[in-house]
């Protein structure tokens, strides 16, 4: 079984992802805020996985996501899993979602933040996935999940999410790219 630290498990994915985590037998260590870039990397630090679902609505979004997966990076974690978003998923080869005509400015700079942190796990060498639904998170559990293209409309709950992530911890088939997951 893996040593996992979930960031953000106090949160509605981080929770559920612990409990998946924990109900398969891995051993999971559960930090609910945010403790810090320097403390972030120290407690990944000897983890097989380390997951991150954070946010920080309260600083700039790019700087606090370049900072967190810096610090994931830093911490030598076996693999990193981040909890994505779906507007960074392509719609088109090399057009993303956020990159669309109709887009609203209202929420780039959010949605750049994201993909600023993934930025900084692209150029590292660590071994790392961002895992986003393919839509919004809503519906209802079906204890089923699927990978998908981008799809808006899609439903997928917390709950399936974390079925899916755990199942790319006990089996990884993806590595160094962003995934999406769809309702099943």
């Amino acid at each position: 079984m893996a040593k996992i630290v979930v960031f953000g498990a106090s949160g509605k994915a981080g929770k559920e992802i612990a409990a998946v985590a924990e109900a398969r037998g891995h051993e999971v260590t559960r930090i609910g805020r945010d403790p810090g870039v320097q403390a972030a990397a120290e407690v990944a630090a000897g983890h097989d996985v380390a997951v991150s679902s954070v946010a920080d609505l309260s600083r700039d979004a790019a700087e606090f996501y370049r900072e967190a997966a810096s610090a994931l990076v830093a911490s030598g974690a076996g693999r990193i899993i981040v909890v994505g978003i779906y507007t960074l998923l392509e719609t088109s080869p090399d057009v993303r979602v956020i990159d669309g005509p109709d887009f609203p400015d209202e929420h780039k700079p959010f949605c750049l933040g994201h993909a600023a942190g993934v930025e900084v796990l692209a150029e590292s060498e660590a071994d790392w996935l961002v895992m986003s639904p393919s839509g919004n998170f809503g519906g209802t559990p079906t204890g089923r999940y699927r990978l998908s293209e981008v799809d808006p409309a899609d439903e997928l709950t917390y709950e399936d999410f974390a079925v899916a992530l755990v199942d790319e911890i006990d089996n990884p088939k993806h590595r160094r790219t962003q995934i999406g997951v769809a309702s099943a």
